[in-house]
């Protein structure tokens, strides 16, 4: 009786690669389907500025290409405002929703994050920018004990790939996504890290108070929390999405 798809919507400037630890284990439940949003990785870059509703119509292209006609959807952060516009206007395509550390609309420290952003990809590169992201987004203990391998992690640089994360950002600085969420019928778990400094926890509720049908859970961490309690988050997701009827 569930969904025999899931598909995992990726954050801001992320590529599939982010969703790794996922897809090991969710292949265990369903066929995952993972893709690069546009503007990043090897997806293409549309010469029109992003907008959410651009992000969820490719989506749909996508699992229309692969003739899937009805999926679970997991978007965290970036990837959770397009799964929300994809929840709200393609109803009959999608089973369960799951929202992590995201939001529906934006406050004035999001909006600046965001605006330091753009300058440093702009003026400094994508290395420093995904670097600084995370040193924001972790625990002390987790840079710690990872800090070694976020420094020699390669990042592409290329005018592409910073063109690609502009533009992405300018989809972020037109989110409000209100209208959209007062329309998801879908059951829909919200999660979030208790500490998260790049999207407000109180986002969370904010999405709650509009999704009729949601349930929502705090997790220890900040705005990487996934990575940071991967079996304790994943386990719960897996619940919700194959058991919670």
């Amino acid at each position: 009786k569930n969904a025999k798809f899931l598909t995992l919507i990726g954050g801001l400037g992320s590529e599939i690669s982010s969703w790794d630890k996922q897809v090991e284990y969710y292949r265990r439940y369903f066929s995952v389907l993972v893709f690069d949003n546009l503007g990043s990785g090897k997806s293409d870059e549309p010469k029109s500025n992003h907008s959410m509703e651009i992000f969820a119509s490719n989506t749909l292209e996508i699992l229309d290409q692969l003739k899937i006609k009805k999926t679970h959807v997991i978007g965290k952060s970036m990837g959770g405002m397009i799964a929300q516009v994809f929840a709200a206007k393609y109803k009959n395509r999608i089973d369960k929703l799951v929202l992590g550390c995201t939001s529906a609309t934006r406050d004035n420290v999001g909006k600046e994050i965001i605006d330091i952003a753009k300058k440093t990809a702009k003026n400094v590169g994508l290395k420093e920018l995904w670097f600084n992201a995370f040193l924001l987004g972790y625990s002390r203990e987790y840079v710690n004990r990872n800090f070694n391998t976020y420094k020699k992690t390669k990042v592409d640089s290329t005018e592409e790939s910073i063109n690609g994360y502009l533009k992405q950002c300018v989809a972020i600085e037109k989110l409000n996504n209100i209208k959209y969420i007062k329309k998801i019928i879908c059951k829909t778990l919200i999660i979030h890290g208790k500490d998260d400094l790049i999207v407000d926890p109180k986002k969370s509720f904010e999405l709650a108070l509009h999704i009729k049908n949601s349930q929502l859970i705090s997790f220890p961490g900040g705005h990487g929390f996934w990575k940071e309690n991967v079996n304790l988050v994943d386990n719960e997701v897996v619940e919700f999405l194959v058991n919670r009827s």
